[in-house]
């Protein structure tokens, strides 16, 4: 898999459905030979993302980001009722035949999603704003463009 980023303006339709913008679909499934393939169904893990917004990872990204649950053990009872928790706000879903994901009632409405979306690519997984909650969270405007120079010192790169 690749480092996902980039920001693609997006809609869910009438019957809840989106589509991964195809570079971010690529670059999620960079390592599957079949990816030319334009009837092949894909398999996507959705997480009530925090901030608002929706995480979706690959399989091997949920694996990799819960294996450590697995050492929880059964009489530490507070822990495990919590990855119990957690572990309920993921659900795989797998797309139709011409890539639409069917996004859940209680996805949607996590994320406040109406119609406008952005689909933002984020390092192992991508996320899924509403228009609205994506341009008050990050202060975007029309006419505002981020201070790159105070993006890299805040970040320390």
């Amino acid at each position: 898999m690749r480092i996902l980023t980039g920001s693609y303006n997006h809609t869910v339709d009438d019957k809840n459905r989106i589509r991964i913008p195809a570079k971010l679909r690529s670059d999620l499934f960079a390592d599957d030979a079949g990816e030319g393939d334009k009837e092949k169904k894909y398999s996507l893990v959705f997480h009530t993302g925090t901030d608002g917004c929706v995480a979706v990872y690959t399989q091997e990204t949920v694996d990799r980001i819960l294996a450590p649950f697995a050492e929880v053990k059964l009489s530490d009872f507070e822990r495990y009722k919590n990855v119990r928790k957690y572990l309920n706000t993921f659900e795989t879903i797998e797309s139709d035949p011409q890539g639409r994901f069917v996004l859940p009632l209680r996805f949607k409405k996590h994320a406040k999603i109406k119609k406008d979306l952005i689909i933002c690519g984020t390092v192992d997984h991508i996320e899924i704003w509403a228009k609205e909650v994506y341009d008050q969270y990050f202060g975007i405007d029309e006419m505002d463009v981020p201070d790159i120079n105070e993006l890299v010192a805040k970040l320390d790169i």
